[in-house]
């Protein structure tokens, strides 16, 4: 294949791509909206943002929200990976972008880890990361499964729940760095 073959080829396929997610666009607008699973997406978009204002510990604000960030940032590439190579897919979403299910890597999770981290400090991260990927992925995964809001298509919930534990230890482990000390500007004093 020459080059410009090859950008003819990722042209079409770009024009595939854009027409698929006008088909999703208008499979959530026209028969997803206002349903019961669509009712649910949009609570989980955003009543754990809700509740973590609420009771957030407000003097470790930055420090968690940047642990949710890391998060976030992880969770959206192996989303967009698995949705890219059919591993799974979310059918019903409130915001109908075709890879990444908002109110599930958005909110739900970020907003998990993030109340697992500063609550119960004196259980052991490794604990809790099991306990939070073992939920997520064999409780809440087949919940969400039954709302059509996520289908697992060549994928196990096993490898959920591995990748669960393991964001949840990242987080764990970014959310404690000695590095969110204050920035402090030195001035120096030349005695010149």
């Amino acid at each position: 294949m020459t080059f410009q073959e090859a950008l003819d080829q990722v042209e079409k396929a770009n024009k595939i791509i854009v027409d698929a997610n006008k088909m999703i666009a208008d499979a959530s607008f026209q028969g997803f909206a206002y349903t019961t699973s669509w009712w649910v997406a949009l609570c989980m978009l955003t009543v754990p943002w809700v509740l973590w204002a609420i009771f957030r510990k407000k003097d470790s604000t930055a420090r968690l929200l940047s642990a949710a960030l890391v998060v976030i940032f992880l969770s959206s590439i192996l989303d967009a990976y698995g949705v890219d190579r059919g591993k799974w897919s979310y059918p019903v979403k409130v915001i109908p972008l075709p890879t990444i299910s908002y109110s599930f890597r958005y909110s739900v999770v970020p907003v998990t880890i993030m109340f697992l981290i500063q609550y119960k400090q004196n259980i052991h991260p490794v604990i809790k990361g099991i306990l939070f990927g073992g939920v997520s992925a064999y409780i809440g995964m087949p919940i969400m499964e039954q709302l059509h809001l996520y289908k697992q298509i060549d994928w196990k919930y096993t490898y959920s729940f591995l990748m669960l534990a393991i964001m949840y230890l990242i987080a764990d482990w970014f959310s404690k760095r000695e590095s969110f000390r204050r920035i402090e500007d030195k001035i120096e004093n030349n005695a010149d």
